[in-house]
């Protein structure tokens, strides 16, 4: 699938209906990495959409929207990797503070989506 190359973000490419959360969590297939678990099932739409899940367990807000913010940036960065499928990044309990930095994120995800 080609998209044209632009970097943006918009709305449409995000998940925010909790039934949409509940279609790829139940019908969706799953993949472990270190730092998150991902969620896919295709759609119908012709271009990808993201969730992102990020619990208490991760850390205080500050570490929990840095995290978001790392995620979505792969996200953004690399949609045509992620083709026609609806995407759930749910993220893991933290390891000893560490935290999730842009190039382990990005290695992580695209290792993950290149087995589908």
């Amino acid at each position: 699938m080609t998209f044209p190359l632009n970097f943006n973000f918009s709305s449409d490419l995000k998940i925010r209906k909790s039934s949409e959360f509940k279609k790829v969590f139940d019908k969706g297939k799953r993949l472990h990495t270190e730092h998150c678990i991902i969620a896919y099932a295709p759609n119908s739409l012709g271009f990808p959409r993201l969730g992102l899940v990020v619990g208490k367990r991760c850390g205080n807000a500050v570490k929990r929207n840095r995290i978001k913010r790392v995620l979505r940036e792969v996200f953004r960065l690399n949609k045509p990797l992620f083709d026609s499928l609806d995407i759930l990044i749910i993220a893991k309990k933290k390891k000893n503070g560490e935290t999730l930095d842009y190039s382990r994120a990005k290695e992580e995800i695209t290792e993950a989506i290149r087995v589908i």
